[in-house]
């Protein structure tokens, strides 16, 4: 019996402890909108630059910090609103009109992301028919090294900012092969010399021509630090890259000129 009671003291204590940590670094900020990168932080909560570090990316995955660049500043929770449709809201409204713009000239299934922790997470979605055979819905989550919103806005963050978020993914997915994160740099960094557009093309969607789907991202950073992307996905035999890829850019751009 009191063993059991030591193990429950014990781990009482540590998760007392962690809370304490995640405490300071939230009491580190001094506005909501200071950004502080890892070394700022671990100077002022005292703790240990690798600790420091460890904490970080949980706080980032849970919203109570959002990254930029090499800095973080305060997220959601920490902020008082929960989930990044909330944070975010702003941008969905600003994108309604340019989302239904590229719809109407392009004719193929639009998605609004927002990259969240490892994740692409589904602000809105618009299109006819081939958009209820998409399995991707507003509000769901998508490992953001998937598909090309997720690949286009990954292009954004330099390599050392992407390395522990796709580990983590790559970690979830046992099958997978390790290799596949040097194949992504390599893809990353072919996008940020391609004006950031990103493209894919996936597998079978029964009922549509061959089945195949191509899709093309292309993602902006918010003057908050949130990175986003407009994809559009459509039958690959019926793409026509030539005439698709700079709507998407300028769908981007106005994006970026709107938020």
């Amino acid at each position: 019996m009191n063993g059991t009671v030591t193990t429950s003291k014990v781990r009482l204590a540590t998760r007392e402890s962690m809370l304490a940590r995640v405490t300071s670094i939230v009491d580190a900020y001094t506005s909501p909108h200071e950004r502080l990168n890892l070394e700022e932080l671990a100077l002022r909560t005292g703790l240990p630059r690798s600790t420091t570090h460890r904490i970080l990316l949980e706080m980032v995955e849970l919203d109570w910090l959002m990254r930029h660049d090499r800095a973080y500043r305060l997220g959601p929770r920490a902020l008082g609103t929960v989930g990044p449709e909330v944070a975010q809201a702003h941008v969905r409204i600003a994108a309604n009109d340019i989302i239904r713009e590229l719809y109407l000239r392009t004719g193929m299934v639009i998605h609004l992301g927002v990259l969240h922790g490892r994740h692409e997470y589904f602000l809105d979605k618009m299109g006819g028919p081939l958009a209820a055979a998409l399995r991707s819905r507003v509000g769901a989550r998508f490992p953001a090294h998937r598909g090309a919103g997720g690949r286009s806005m990954l292009a954004l963050l330099s390599p050392e900012e992407v390395d522990p978020m796709i580990e983590r993914n790559l970690a979830a997915v046992p099958s997978d092969d390790p290799r596949e994160l040097d194949a992504l740099h390599a893809e990353l960094a072919r996008i940020r010399t391609s004006h950031g557009i990103a493209y894919q093309s996936t597998g079978r969607v029964p009922g549509f021509g061959s089945g195949r789907i191509s899709s093309l991202g292309c993602a902006i950073r918010t003057p908050d630090g949130a990175v986003v992307s407009l994809c559009v996905a459509g039958e690959a035999e019926k793409v026509h890259l030539d005439r698709v890829t700079p709507l998407v850019r300028k769908a981007a751009d106005d994006l970026a000129a709107a938020v």
